[in-house]
């Protein structure tokens, strides 16, 4: 149902990339807005990526204290993810996106795997659960899963930051189109397995549904603790996505600000994001809370949305204005 407000994200994102296909969206925002208002607005993207890399990485140490390694000390699991985030930038974001690559495949062998032994697990499915469709109505849904537009879909933000250095710049639109299209099959085969699997109640209140609903995985009497592989999966995920916003953020800062060398700033950043990671609640529960409500309203709407729509509107009126030129200033 979200695809396609989602496909409609990825035409502004994309159209601003195609007005300026040699810049990043730090560097294309001061010359449609202004020196002064695109600035800021950079530093907001900026803070963004490093507050999302800060929340994503909350959510795997969280995972991490609940189901693996309950009496570690947090600060540990945060040095050993953050180390390896921060190794794998050093490296090079070109390491990162080939482990990307090959990850999406294995993620996609992995549910079908998941799913076919989730199916012919004795009683782990009821496809009772799965009754009644849309019980209170279309409308009562749109309301509820409006925010599905901002997380995951309107986080396709952050790739604004990298369609200037793909090597066929040509196929930037497709490409992201697809991928939306992708995602929202891929979401909706996991939210059905969860649905039939737990329950529609169960599933939207546990904390971890996947880890869950793998658990009910037993078959011929020696495969079980599926939810280990689906762990070591999100882990393998969470440091492909807190790798690409850390990145970003430090990309960003070094286009911004001039910067020699993006390097300088890749331990200073890493240890920021765990700082706010470990400050931005008291437990997970507010952690949650916070996700859904405060950064849904006042952190996402505007930075993947609003923002983006307001600054290809006055692309097109300065272009109007300018005769169709390209705006450089």
């Amino acid at each position: 149902m979200y695809i396609l407000p989602s496909i409609g994200l990825q035409y502004i994102y994309v159209s601003l990339f195609e007005k300026y296909p040699n810049d990043t969206l730090v560097t294309y925002m001061p010359k449609i807005l202004g020196k002064f208002f695109g600035t800021i607005t950079s530093i907001l993207y900026i803070l963004y990526f490093m507050y999302i890399a800060a929340r994503d990485l909350r959510d795997y140490i969280e995972l991490l204290l609940t189901d693996v390694m309950a009496f570690m000390p947090p600060y540990v699991i945060y040095i050993c993810l953050i180390s390896i985030v921060i190794y794998g930038i050093y490296e090079g974001f070109e390491n990162i996106a080939r482990i990307a690559g090959m990850g999406i495949v294995v993620f996609i062998i992995f549910l079908i795997i998941e799913s076919a032994l989730l199916l012919i697990t004795h009683h782990a499915i009821n496809p009772k659960n799965f009754l009644p469709i849309m019980e209170n109505g279309l409308i009562d849904i749109i309301k509820k899963g409006w925010p599905l537009i901002t997380f995951p879909y309107g986080e396709t933000v952050v790739f604004s930051m990298l369609y200037c250095y793909v090597n066929q710049p040509e196929k930037v639109k497709i490409t992201a189109y697809v991928s939306i299209i992708t995602e929202g099959i891929l979401l909706s085969i996991i939210n059905i397995l969860f649905i039939i699997s737990l329950g529609a109640k169960y599933a939207s209140r546990t904390l971890f549904p996947h880890i869950v609903a793998m658990r009910l995985i037993k078959f011929g009497g020696f495969i079980n603790r599926f939810d280990i592989l689906v762990i070591i999966l999100m882990l393998y995920a969470a440091f492909f996505k807190i790798s690409v916003l850390l990145y970003v953020a430090i990309l960003g800062t070094t286009q911004l600000f001039k910067l020699k060398s993006e390097k300088v700033l890749i331990v200073p950043f890493g240890i920021s994001i765990c700082i706010i990671s470990a400050l931005i609640a008291r437990n997970y529960p507010e952690h949650i809370k916070l996700g859904l409500d405060f950064t849904v309203k006042y952190i996402h709407i505007p930075i993947q949305i609003i923002i983006p729509f307001i600054t290809l509107i006055i692309y097109f009126i300065k272009s109007w204005i300018y005769k169709g030129t390209t705006i450089k200033s």
